[in-house]
């Protein structure tokens, strides 16, 4: 759906960015099987040397699965060893939570920097490109929230959808105000047990999970920015390198960490991996700098359909195996 609102709206077409010009350029986007051959690294110390960001989540992933089964482990020595690399591994992550967050706090400064140049060479003519990039985006929140959130909650956990947004509403107003999934899980926690009725043994498992991969709202963003950048850079994507695109984005999007400001992050990696590279003095370097500017906008929009598709994700599993207090539905 990302994809097909793109194609119908067209963001950044037009825009005529100055820079190193790709007027009807095509890209080297790499073909399905070397994108999921290319996910296995071949040396995790060169994967996360070279930013190959597909290679460095899978091994996360796997990493990740291995500490899980030997913390358990019955031999003492193993797992008191998998406890203090669990440990270290934690640690590591809110550092480098910590030291992201600084990173984000201080790029304002630079993408005002950016756009600044920008609006000089080029006028109002891109506040107009931004504003479209915005409307597609939000466009695509909506239909998710409304029409395929609705469609799935309404068959699958047979509901009434309107209540469901009126008992979720303040997990939802949250996500959106502070633009980050993992900072609102306290909230969607305590609202998806007492307003919804979901089990705790369902909610504690579904929505940090949940949290972690099911980033549909991020997709949207991810898909639509691409195409805003190709468009902008007046680069044209084939059949086969839109579907790459589409690819590349869904297991992009399973590794974005749920703090605020994450999502550049991740659309720089995927925007690399489908050949649309950031070099300094391009136009894709240009719009880039644009999305940039106005991520905060997106990112609250976003945030809210993630939020929201896990609490529906949740609420489903929670009616199937018959753990959702129907007396709170009445």
């Amino acid at each position: 759906f990302g994809l097909l609102f793109a194609q119908i709206f067209k963001p950044g077409l037009g825009l005529s960015l100055s820079g190193t010009a790709a007027e009807g350029a095509a890209v080297q986007t790499p073909s399905v099987s070397s994108v999921l051959l290319n996910m296995v690294p071949d040396n995790v110390a060169a994967s996360f040397a070279n930013g190959a960001y597909l290679q460095v989540l899978v091994f996360a992933v796997i990493f990740g699965i291995a500490i899980s089964f030997l913390r358990d482990a019955k031999d003492d020595t193993i797992r008191e060893a998998v406890l203090t690399v669990y440990k270290f591994c934690q640690g590591t992550a809110e550092l480098m939570f910590s030291i992201t967050k600084g990173v984000l706090e201080y790029s304002p400064i630079g993408v005002f920097a950016l756009i600044s140049v920008l609006l000089a060479q080029e006028g109002t003519k891109v506040i107009g490109s931004v504003a479209k990039l915005v409307l597609t985006c939000y466009i695509g929140y909506a239909f998710q929230l409304l029409i395929v959130y609705g469609l799935l909650f309404t068959i699958l956990a047979k509901l009434n959808y309107a209540k469901f947004i009126a008992k979720a509403k303040d997990a939802m107003l949250m996500a959106f105000a502070t633009r980050s999934s993992s900072a609102t899980l306290p909230l969607t926690l305590k609202v998806s047990e007492e307003n919804l009725g979901v089990s705790r043994n369902i909610g504690s498992f579904t929505l940090p999970l949940g949290s972690q991969i099911n980033l549909d709202g991020e997709a949207y963003y991810q898909i639509i920015s691409v195409f805003f950048v190709a468009f902008a850079a007046g680069i044209h994507l084939t059949a086969i390198q839109k579907l790459i695109v589409i690819l590349v984005v869904t297991i992009g999007t399973m590794g974005t960490a749920g703090i605020a400001g994450s999502g550049p992050v991740v659309l720089l990696a995927v925007m690399n991996m489908v050949g649309l590279n950031v070099e300094p003095g391009t136009v894709v370097a240009g719009a880039f700098a644009l999305v940039l500017g106005i991520d905060v906008i997106l990112d609250m929009g976003r945030t809210m359909c993630n939020v929201t598709g896990d609490m529906v994700g949740t609420c489903i599993v929670a009616k199937s195996e018959g753990m959702l207090d129907m007396e709170k539905w009445v």
